[in-house]
């Protein structure tokens, strides 16, 4: 149908890679900074609790710096119920713009409109787990956040470290967790629209894809050799050919494209209509 429709000759048409907008990013780590900035706030009052224990050594001061970790502690607890329907926003506000850009991408290459066919719905199972995903997360930044400042205030009590010097680590500390939501947000992002664009291809009946290498500074070196390539999770179409691409057989589920670690490689769907030899 979409031969005749489009009056294709090819034997394959790529459609048009989605690549989510570092926009989507930028506002999941909104909601990771709120955690950040909490914990960027309480430090100034450990900080300043420490140099008061620092300068008289009494028997409840270390208490009371603890007593401020706890308070952040709590307070985190409280925004932690803020927090959580935001990521249920921004997961389903993601899953529409991914549904969205598959629906232009494959209307621009086949000229048909999919809009009709594709819901939240189907990917349910999908959004729920990295909403829970990203729930757990966000607890593992603010728990390393507590942990990294409680080591550098044991060690500065230990140590008699001088205030100014401790202040400077509870500061990197917090710095650290900063850093690590940046990554965090934009890793999400793009595995969350890594998975739902090949749930969409999948629907589609689409079986092949073509690696598209992120073109990063240090890209891992088996991930740019597979640009261009062609794979499917079909093992009957492994091995055959199209437009003198020999089809590959999928990599391993943890090594796909966007799912290692920081891995901004994508998967472009191939609507294939017949094979090199085939008619």
């Amino acid at each position: 149908m979409v031969r005749r429709q489009r009056n294709v000759r090819r034997r394959a048409i790529p459609i048009r890679d989605i690549a989510p907008p570092a926009t989507l990013a930028s506002s999941l780590y909104a909601s990771y900074s709120r955690v950040v900035q909490l914990w960027q706030r309480r430090a100034e009052r450990i900080i300043a609790e420490y140099e008061r224990t620092v300068d008289s050594m009494t028997t409840d001061s270390p208490a009371d710096i603890q007593g401020e970790i706890e308070q952040a502690q709590s307070e985190f607890e409280r925004l932690f119920l803020d927090i959580v329907p935001e990521l249920h926003d921004w997961v389903i506000r993601t899953e529409a713009w991914t549904r969205g850009q598959w629906r232009g991408a494959v209307l621009s290459a086949t000229g048909v409109d999919l809009s009709t066919l594709l819901g939240p719905e189907d990917v349910r199972d999908t959004l729920e787990s990295y909403i829970a995903w990203n729930t757990d997360l966000i607890r593992d930044v603010s728990a390393q956040t507590r942990k990294r400042i409680g080591d550098r205030i044991f060690s500065g009590l230990t140590e008699r470290k001088p205030a100014r010097e401790v202040a400077r680590e509870i500061r990197e500390a917090v710095a650290m967790s900063r850093d690590r939501s940046l990554r965090v947000a934009s890793d999400q992002l793009s595995k969350l629209t890594s998975n739902l664009a090949a749930e969409r291809r999948r629907e589609a009946g689409l079986s092949v894809f073509e690696w598209r290498h992120s073109r990063k500074r240090h890209p891992r070196t088996e991930h740019q050799a597979r640009d261009g390539n062609y794979y499917s999770e079909d093992p009957a179409l492994v091995g055959k050919r199209v437009d003198g691409k020999t089809i590959r057989a999928d990599p391993p589920r943890g090594d796909r494209a966007g799912m290692p670690p920081f891995c901004g490689c994508r998967e472009r769907s191939v609507l294939v209509f017949s094979f090199d030899g085939e008619g």
